[in-house]
């Protein structure tokens, strides 16, 4: 066997196949540096308006003006980006499902959504797709056991075959308040790291996990200064930068209306103060993410009083400040327009970069684009 690996080894170098090392972080192909693209923006609707019919528990009727929300977006291994949300008659009812639709390589349309988890006696919500190093699936969302968010427990649902099957729930959290909004992040002392928010009390809250959530700890951040820091700020996005360092965006609840940042240097144990950053914020929900360059793009609705437009910043220095914004939806085909609760994601395949959003609540639109467009004039 190892002479049979060993006359294939000397093969690849005469012929001149590439080995691990000509493959490896030598070649910065892989980083998909903006100037080697050609500027791309395309947008569309995961499907029709209107289209996804859902029915009241208490009537069973079928209607079609149902609740689209919460989206989020992640690329599988085979390049298929996937999209996730809630869907039902309205937020919270108890219809309230979790969907989700693909598109497959090289494919024109998505697929129609399907149903991935539905508790016939609990409304779900704000589902977060995380995708590991190994190609497992997990969701992570709450479910509501009573008549508002404060009445959510959180859980997870994990898929081994590329959603083909779903496994049954798993209750992370059976308390009351937390919920979920945002993909974790693999920090650098190689935890998985799951941001929260306490819907209560309105201030951020994480879990964090060694085993990919096979077992898992909640942090205990409840202090009073913590509290005053991040008061007002929920649905924290997480990327972690060259040095390890956590960065966190948040949506704000306070009447400054921007975007929030905290930052932490280890490992999340603790956190800088929450700050303002020049981006604002109508007490929407907001993504980032960190591209394969070093760069970071958030998405946001760029107005201090709106769910309109819909907006991306790029930022050289982790989400500190921004060099480059650009609208991605600003046309109003409403009159009153709320494109919002976006997703982001970046492909690992050509470098490009999805986003998903809620286009008022009626169906989840998708936007396409490069860091090139970005960019652009």
């Amino acid at each position: 066997m190892r002479f049979a690996i060993a006359v294939l080894a000397v093969w690849m170098l005469f012929v001149g196949y590439p080995t691990a090392l000509e493959c490896g972080d030598d070649d910065d192909d892989s980083t998909f540096p903006p100037e080697e693209q050609e500027p791309l923006f395309e947008k569309g609707f995961i499907l029709p308006k209107d289209s996804l019919e859902c029915a009241p528990y208490d009537t069973g009727i079928p209607q079609f003006n149902c609740n689209n929300h919460g989206s989020t977006i992640a690329e599988l291994p085979d390049g298929t980006i996937a999209a996730v949300w809630y869907h039902g008659v309205a937020e919270k009812s108890r219809d309230a499902r979790i969907v989700w639709s693909l598109k497959e390589p090289g494919a024109e349309e998505w697929t129609w959504p399907e149903v991935i988890y539905d508790d016939p006696e609990h409304s779900e919500g704000n589902p977060a797709l995380w995708v590991d190093e190994d190609g497992k699936l997990t969701v992570f969302f709450v479910s509501i056991f009573g008549d508002s968010w404060n009445q959510s427990v959180v859980r997870m649902i994990t898929s081994a075959d590329q959603g083909d099957t779903w496994s049954p729930a798993t209750t992370l959290r059976d308390d009351y308040c937390w919920m979920t909004r945002h993909r974790p992040v693999r920090l650098a002392n190689g935890e998985l790291f799951l941001p929260l928010y306490n819907e209560c009390l309105a201030y951020p809250v994480f879990m964090r996990s060694g085993d990919n959530f096979a077992t898992w700890t909640e942090e205990e951040n409840l202090s009073l200064k913590f509290y005053w820091d991040h008061r007002g700020q929920i649905q924290p996005s997480l990327v972690v930068l060259d040095d390890g360092t956590v960065s966190a965006l948040t949506r704000d609840g306070t009447l400054d209306n921007h975007i929030k940042r905290m930052v932490s240097d280890d490992s999340g144990a603790t956190w800088t103060a929450s700050e303002s950053t020049a981006l604002p914020n109508s007490g929407t929900s907001i993504d980032q993410v960190r591209l394969l360059d070093g760069n970071v793009v958030v998405v946001y609705n760029d107005a201090p009083d709106a769910r309109f437009p819909l907006t991306v910043a790029l930022s050289r220095d982790g989400g500190a400040t921004f060099d480059a914004v650009k609208n991605l939806i600003d046309e109003c085909d409403a009159p009153a327009c709320a494109y919002d609760y976006p997703s982001i994601t970046q492909s690992t395949h050509d470098g490009s970069i999805w986003v998903t959003y809620s286009h008022n609540r009626r169906t989840i639109g998708w936007v396409h684009f490069n860091e090139a467009w970005v960019l652009g004039n």
